[in-house]
């Protein structure tokens, strides 16, 4: 893809997040737990990666150990991301959990400044403060839980951008090496595995049962599709900050579908007071001004 192209991939991937988020949500109001939540998610992205496999052509060239272990070392990090994402998104709203997550566009360009070849653009840290500004509204307009839940909130969805932020370095540094169709179900094989620690693997099988099971289905797979959106753009690109600041977007997406997929779907978010939600779409609307940031 040429120039900005690529971010097409991210605005996909922002727009299917927030809707998966939405439904997985909505499981849990139901009666799914948590940990159920996260496995069936991780389970769903390591089946989306796993067709890669079929393009798959081993890299040449000689690589050291370090690059070798990246695969690893992101899924590590991802699933810590993801237990953080998911408590988040237990102990609060989806439009605080969410646009919270935005926040890793600052951790990204730090990282990126420190690992990557070549200076930051000055853009790119406007961008970043304007990210931090949204996420400072996002934490103060209370909610279902009140401030304390907003707040625990954003504790657990900094936790998790901090994780992702690190994934997300790497995987611009090592992937295009490795190869995505190697790299990608590599990595997401491991977070899949790796949710061993959360549910015993003879109880993956129950995740089709309960109440919910079916928001759970569809927002698990939702979340697997735009996981291959997001992997994507940063390995073709090798622009991470770009790309999570375009992926930032799924905060003011989660905002808006709250009020109108949310009210469909029975999210009990959707009957928050006006003014909770204004302030939530502000700190959403702050976001949005850091994709302008960094694409002027």
């Amino acid at each position: 893809m040429t120039g900005h192209g690529y971010l097409i991939l991210p605005l996909f991937s922002s727009v299917v997040y927030a809707v998966g988020m939405i439904f997985l949500k909505r499981a849990m109001e139901l009666g799914q737990l948590p940990r159920r939540v996260l496995v069936g998610s991780n389970l769903a992205m390591g089946l989306a990666f796993a067709p890669l496999l079929l393009w798959v052509e081993w890299p040449k060239g000689d690589f050291p150990l370090w690059m070798w272990l990246g695969p690893t070392a992101c899924s590590i990090l991802f699933f810590l991301g993801q237990v953080g994402t998911f408590r988040a998104l237990a102990g609060g709203d989806v439009s605080v959990a969410t646009p919270v997550l935005g926040s890793k566009v600052v951790l990204t360009a730090v990282g990126s400044a420190w690992l990557l070849p070549g200076r930051v653009p000055e853009k790119f840290w406007w961008g970043a403060g304007l990210c931090s500004l949204g996420v400072a509204l996002l934490g103060g307009g209370g909610g279902q839980k009140g401030k304390r839940g907003a707040w625990r909130a954003v504790g657990w969805g900094l936790a998790a951008a901090a994780s992702f932020s690190l994934t997300d370095v790497l995987v611009a540094k090592v992937a295009p090496n490795i190869g995505l169709a190697l790299f990608g179900p590599w990595m997401m094989g491991g977070v899949a595995l790796l949710s061993v620690f959360v549910l015993p693997v003879w109880a993956w099988g129950g995740l089709g049962s309960g109440k919910g099971r079916g928001w759970l289905g569809w927002g698990a797979g939702l979340i697997g599709v735009q996981a291959l959106g997001v992997l994507g753009g940063i390995v073709i690109s090798g622009d991470p900050i770009g790309v999570n600041v375009v992926y930032a977007l799924r905060g003011l997406w989660s905002v808006g579908l709250v009020v109108w997929v949310g009210g469909w779907v029975g999210n009990r978010e959707a009957g928050l007071p006006a003014r909770v939600m204004g302030v939530r779409a502000l700190g959403a609307a702050f976001l949005l001004a850091a994709v302008w940031a960094v694409l002027a």
